[in-house]
């Protein structure tokens, strides 16, 4: 929410420049969630949560400059519908969870951090198109 609320005056320095940024930021909080302390996790969490506020406002609004007035209305919808998928993706790697209560396997499997880790996987291909095709 903090992030979201002065993304918009970021992005004047440029969406592309600060979608770059936001994956880097990304990654780094991504990153420090995979570490198994709960300070750790909130802060991690925080730090990611920055990130994806960044990108909630400059994604829209280099998709109004870049993409053809005719495809907008398609492009606004992908973009809507990722969300709906990336909450279906959770929602399915939750199914490897452990049973609720059960802390220990919880420990054993370490299922929360690649829950935790999967984002970074999605900012490296966020930030190659960046630096290659989305030139």
């Amino acid at each position: 929410m903090f992030s979201a609320a002065f993304s918009g005056r970021w992005v004047k320095w440029g969406r592309r420049p600060m979608l770059i940024i936001s994956g880097f930021i990304g990654i780094v909080g991504t990153g420090i969630t995979i570490y198994e302390n709960l300070a750790a996790i909130i802060v991690g969490r925080l730090i990611y949560g920055f990130s994806v506020g960044i990108i909630a406002i400059a994604m829209p609004r280099l998709m109004e400059e870049t993409v053809p007035l005719y495809l907008t209305g398609l492009y606004g919808g992908i973009y809507c519908l990722s969300f709906a998928f990336a909450t279906l993706m959770a929602y399915f790697i939750a199914i490897f969870l452990p049973p609720e209560g059960d802390i220990e396997a919880l420990k054993e499997t370490h299922v929360t951090q690649w829950c935790f880790a999967l984002p970074i996987f999605f900012y490296v291909i966020q930030l190659i198109l960046q630096f290659t095709y989305f030139r």
